[in-house]
């Protein structure tokens, strides 16, 4: 497995990535069922090609896909808390890997280049989850995050979701 910054070929596979990780991590009651079910991935591929055209808004920010053998398997967005140029932390903003390979080491393998990344400019990260999500709180916990008290809720891509911070020094 290999981890690097996307390339515009990348964003039919990412916007695939993109929906089975939300189809499948967010069942079960974590976010409308009908909302799911109409997740495009060619829709979400056109957004990753028209993000993926353009480098990220300050070089506080970095992408990265987990690729192996031509296939992604994964994706995670990093940059300044809030995208803001003046943060004092790095924020995970995404991280999404295929349903197919959960439990094989691809997030945790996306998760630490993220946080390496951030390192390089920033000495705490966070990343927001959503708060009902037994195994994405889980994953984060194992790789070293707290869950620092704080919640919000959100609209994700057009889904109310109710969140909670976890944050790590780095």
């Amino acid at each position: 497995m290999e981890i690097r910054p996307p390339v515009p070929d990348d964003a039919e596979a990412i916007g695939v990535v993109h929906v089975l990780a939300w189809q499948r991590g967010y069942a079960n009651g974590l976010m409308p069922q009908d909302y799911l079910d109409a997740l495009d991935p060619s829709e979400r591929a056109a957004m990753w090609a028209e993000s993926l055209s353009r480098p990220p808004r300050t070089d506080l920010a970095a992408r990265f896909v987990a690729a192996e053998g031509g296939s992604i398997l994964g994706f995670i967005l990093v940059g300044p808390e809030g995208g803001q140029e003046d943060a004092t932390r790095g924020e995970v903003y995404a991280l999404n890997t295929h349903p197919d390979r959960w439990g094989e080491g691809v997030g945790s393998a996306l998760l630490e280049r993220g946080t390496s990344f951030l390192a390089t400019h920033f000495h705490e990260a966070l990343l927001w989850t959503h708060r009902d999500s037994v195994r994405s709180r889980g994953f984060y916990e194992t790789n070293g995050w707290a869950f620092s008290g704080a919640e919000r809720t959100v609209d994700v891509l057009g889904a109310e979701v109710h969140e909670v911070q976890y944050v790590r020094p780095i």
